[in-house]
Parts: structure tokens; C-alpha cells; sequence
């Protein structure tokens, strides 16, 4: 509801005309009003343009002094996201991880950020798998801001998807966002520090193999812009 609505349907249209090559039929929607005044914006890019986004996002992160409470699918994070997330810790706010657990559609892309945790978990970054089923919420919430959409925040995301977030900042909203996270940390395993050191020398193997393909990639990636 409200203006926003014109921001996605702008969005839609220029998506519809890159794609097809014809001009998308204009819709004349007129957005309902809002009530309460709810501040919030669409982000959208792809390629080296989406860089920005990703830099705010993590302008987000450090910035934070309460909560920062993230949730995606596929978590391969930059090691600028990397030292964010440990500098939220260090000033002192709620760092938390909702990952997918056993049940996801790309086993690969989860042992690869798995060779993460130890360095998180040491700094006191707490990570949650979600066990029920394959996990595919992405979203941020920072202090009471959220992010929610459909972009993972790992480093291929943003070089090669086209991707759209609505961004709100909002109490009564991210409360909402809270209760849809404490839910889902409820259905989750914690990851323990000291179990974590404790895995077999298989698992290890099978993180450091996939870890590697990762950085290959992303190494060819960055030498084709």
C-alpha cells in the first residue's frame, strides 16, 4: 500500500521492456493511502550496480546498536559482511544467523559458507539452522529497520541476479519481523562453538572442497567484468 506501489510497478515495467523488448501496457493503479506514515523504498539492481546496495546494506550492519537479525538462503558472505557483523558484536548488539540446516536445494552453496562459522561463532556471532524444511526467507532486520525481498546476501547474488528488496522503517512493522524470526529460531538447531571444533575431519574436508570451488569462481568472476 501507498507510493511504493508505484515503485514496483515501475520496476515491473522496465524488467517486462528489457525481456520482451515491448513496452509494458501502463496500469493505472492508483495506490491506496497509508495511515501511518510507514517510511520505505524499493532497492533494485543488478551487476556492478547492485555494489551500492550491498554497501549499504553493510552501512546498515555497522551502524546498527541493538539487533541485527538475518535471514537467507544461500550464505557465502563477503568479508566486508564478514567484519560488519563482527563489529555489530564487538559494540555490543544482537547478531544472529537463520541458515538453512540439512534440507536445502543447494547442498554445495551451504558447506561453502559453512567454512564461516568458526571465525563468527568466535567472535560471538550466534547461527541458527532451520531445520523443518528448505529455508527461503531473506531478510535483515537492523535495530527497526528491515529489509525483505528476494536477495541472498552472499557475493554472487548481487554480481549476476537481478534483485529487489522493499526496505521499511518501521516499529510496529519489524515487530511483526521479529515474531516471524523468533518462530523460525524455535524450529532451529544453535550452532555451539565447542560442538562446532568437534566436527569430523570429513565435514572439514567437504567445507575446504566447496569453499575452494567458491573462491575459484568468484576469482574467474571478477577477472570477466
Amino acid at each position: 500500500r501507498g507510493p511504493v506501489v508505484a515503485d514496483w510497478q515501475s520496476l515491473f515495467n522496465c524488467v517486462w521492456t528489457e525481456t520482451t523488448g515491448q513496452r509494458a501496457i501502463e496500469a493505472k493503479i492508483t495506490p491506496s493511502p497509508i495511515e501511518d506514515g510507514m517510511l520505505g523504498r524499493v532497492a533494485t539492481a543488478s551487476g556492478l550496480r547492485a555494489q551500492g546496495i550491498m554497501r549499504a546494506l553493510v552501512q546498515r550492519v555497522r551502524g546498527s546498536e541493538r539487533r541485527v537479525w538475518l535471514s537467507t538462503a544461500y550464505f557465502v558472505p563477503s568479508w566486508k559482511l564478514r567484519r560488519a557483523l563482527r563489529y555489530a558484536v564487538k559494540k555490543g548488539v544482537d547478531v544472529r544467523l537463520l541458515l538453512p540446516g540439512p534440507k536445502t536445494d543447494h547442498p554445495a552453496v551451504r558447506l561453502a559458507g559453512r567454512r564461516y562459522y568458526a571465525a563468527l561463532l568466535d567472535h560471538g556471532v550466534r547461527i541458527f539452522e532451520y531445520q523443518p524444511r528448505v529455508l527461503h526467507s531473506k531478510a535483515l532486520i537492523c535495530d527497526q529497520w528491515v529489509s525483505i525481498g528476494s536477495s541472498n546476501f552472499d557475493r554472487w547474488n548481487f554480481r549476476w541476479n537481478l534483485e529487489a528488496n522493499q526496505s521499511v522503517d518501521d516499529a510496529r512493522f519489524t515487530e511483526m519481523v521479529v515474531a516471524m524470526f523468533e518462530r523460525d529460531f524455535s524450529d532451529s538447531v544453535e550452532i555451539n562453538a565447542e560442538q562446532w571444533l568437534q566436527r569430523s575431519s570429513v565435514a572439514r574436508l567437504r567445507e575446504k572442497f566447496w569453499g575452494t570451488v567458491d573462491l575459484w569462481l568468484h576469482k574467474l568472476g571478477r577477472g570477466r567484468r
